[in-house]
């Protein structure tokens, strides 16, 4: 099992659409666990959790 934080830019007016679709979101293999807004270079966090370096590059 691999865990990553995964950083996202993303336009200023999507930020809260955003974090609601990623929390909702269906992946191969991987689960995204926790999704935070933050201020600096990245808006949103990722906290995902993946069986293997592939599944989580898709």
């Amino acid at each position: 099992m691999i865990n990553a934080y995964v950083l996202i830019e993303a336009e200023p007016a999507r930020v809260q659409d955003l974090v609601k679709e990623l929390r909702e979101m269906t992946l191969d293999g991987s689960v995204i666990r926790e999704v935070h807004a933050t201020t600096g270079r990245f808006d949103l966090i990722a906290y995902i959790d993946s069986p293997d370096l592939q599944s989580l590059g898709n």
